[in-house]
């Protein structure tokens, strides 16, 4: 009888030991591998922006929570997350900020009006680029009306102090093409337009479309005929996302997000619903 027991129970751990082994192997969930894997567990896409660049990111003070984040931008993020099958959640932050959030592990994607730099593909994933007719195409200069004349061309602001967003594709035009300027790093926009507007600087360096955008806010300031010569980066026009470095998986994902994004022109569209917003807001950006 002892020997039928031991051999019962021997066979009841055998069972639950391969029941076991079977539910590992079948239903329950295993550690992520990658950051794509990682999403789609927790269920939910981290973006990081600093919404002070309309049209594509902005805050609209009508609204509350995420709501309040509008922009093409923030559409594009609601778009990855809608195709990735799950929710969607901003991280709002300095300009600074928004790729280190990324490389710590803050955020799972960095879309913030980003141009394709060098050194940002030696230190992240950079999706394929969109936008590549909008405002990524043209970068200038603010400046105030009464400088209309003054600031032609390229060459008139090669002593100017100009200001420029930290860590943007701005600054890094005035370093390489007006070497001899000031050049003065902002943390935002809106503080280089009060730079401006206090006289503190001569001009401010950012795309086209937002130059147009801040001076019909303000009728002291226009957008100077001047503008940076971007005719080497043409091979990565438009804006670009960024992940990880390594997350080539969930980089691959979103490539074919924004390759359908492209192809249906739905960029387009979130731009001009963007800029319609903007303008009850008081900023438009058509001539």
């Amino acid at each position: 009888m002892k020997k039928l027991l031991t051999i019962a129970a021997a066979c009841l751990l055998s069972f639950t030991m391969t029941a076991c082994s079977s539910n590992n192997e079948g239903g329950q969930s295993t550690a992520p591998q990658n950051k794509l894997e990682e999403i789609q567990q927790k269920g939910k896409l981290v973006m990081a922006v600093s919404p002070d660049f309309p049209p594509f990111e902005f805050i609209d003070n009508t609204k509350s929570g995420i709501d309040q984040y509008v922009g093409a931008d923030i559409e594009l993020g609601k778009y990855i997350a809608e195709q990735l099958g799950v929710d969607f959640e901003i991280k709002a932050m300095d300009f600074t900020a928004v790729l280190s959030s990324v490389d710590l592990g803050n955020a799972d994607i960095a879309i913030s009006g980003f141009g394709w730099r060098e050194d940002r593909e030696e230190s992240f994933e950079l999706s394929h680029g969109f936008n590549k007719d909008g405002e990524a195409s043209c970068h200038g200069f603010l400046i105030k009306e009464a400088d209309a004349a003054k600031y032609t061309t390229l060459a008139d602001l090669a002593n100017a102090t100009i200001a420029a967003q930290v860590s943007s594709l701005q600054e890094g035009y005035t370093k390489e093409q007006l070497p001899d300027a000031k050049l003065q790093q902002v943390t935002s926009l809106d503080i280089g337009v009060m730079s401006l507007e206090t006289g503190k600087v001569d001009a401010l360096a950012c795309t086209c479309d937002l130059a147009k955008g801040y001076a019909s806010a303000n009728e002291d300031l226009v957008k100077a005929d001047a503008e940076f010569d971007i005719t080497y980066d043409s091979e990565h026009d438009g804006n670009v996302t960024a992940v990880q470095k390594g997350q080539t998986e969930l980089l691959a994902k979103i490539n074919e997000i924004i390759d359908e994004v492209n192809e249906k022109g739905l960029y387009d569209e979130w731009n001009t619903a963007a800029k319609a917003t903007a303008k009850e807001l008081g900023i438009k950006f058509e001539d």
